[in-house]
């Protein structure tokens, strides 16, 4: 699911397979993902831990992240199986992958792929994390609960991002990946205005590809003037949010 925003505002929607044709739909200036961006041969990811520290009562909404050790054997074919990715991931760092984390092996290899041509302006968030913060830090209803559903998308109008009834695509779109797909293009949003975007944790330690590894949100009090209705005539370059 991707969501592009431009001058602040909803102006695209749509479903497509991979990650890269919606970019190359999209041509965005800047790029956020709810996937991860930089991967690491250890126990695990100080973004993980430090987003489930801030999801109180939501922390299983995120996975530990495969190794890249998994990601580079899957790539090269040597890994296949979800057994096998475990004991790889097992040898490496001590810990298995789950199924869940072995099913998002290939997007997560196509991610991190484009990632070594995109520098910070692709950016890894979390989408609980960055609706969390547009709370204040209050838990929001489940997402998949009528209840979420329309508290995020108020939450996501409340800072200029409307969306619409129907989006291209949307039969094969939940209405919860919209919501996620929007809120990832807010935070890209504030890639490119400059905005003041909170990385967590809030002083990486873990680099990959030159970049820190950090799952990014944007405060609400960063809307500013951009993202309600844009005084200005020149169009500002497209962001992207995928989910």
């Amino acid at each position: 699911m991707a969501v592009v925003v431009c001058d602040g505002q909803l102006d695209d929607a749509f479903v497509v397979p991979l990650a890269s044709q919606a970019i190359a739909r999209a041509r965005p200036a800047a790029v956020a993902v709810d996937m991860p961006v930089g991967l690491v041969d250890e126990a695990g990811r100080d973004a993980d831990t430090a987003a489930r520290r801030l999801l109180a009562g939501a922390a299983s909404t995120v996975f530990t992240t495969p190794p890249r050790a998994v990601i580079e054997a899957w790539r090269q074919g040597e890994v296949t199986s979800h057994g096998e990715a475990s004991a790889l991931a097992r040898a490496v760092t001590g810990t298995g992958v789950s199924q869940p984390a072995w099913r998002l092996v290939p997007k997560i290899a196509e991610i991190d792929q484009l990632a070594a041509g995109w520098g910070n302006g692709l950016r890894e968030c979390h989408p609980e994390l960055a609706f969390r913060q547009l709370t204040g830090g209050d838990r929001l209803p489940r997402k998949r609960s009528w209840d979420g559903v329309m508290r995020r998308r108020a939450l996501l109008a409340d800072v200029g991002v409307v969306l619409p009834d129907v989006v291209g695509g949307g039969d094969r779109a939940a209405p919860d990946d919209v919501l996620d797909a929007a809120v990832c293009a807010w935070v890209a949003a504030g890639v490119v205005e400059g905005g003041a975007l909170q990385p967590h944790p809030p002083e990486p330690r873990q680099v990959d590809q030159g970049q820190p590894i950090a799952m990014w949100t944007r405060p609400p009090a960063d809307c500013g003037a951009t993202l309600g209705a844009s005084s200005s005539s020149a169009r500002e370059p497209p962001t992207h949010g995928l989910g």
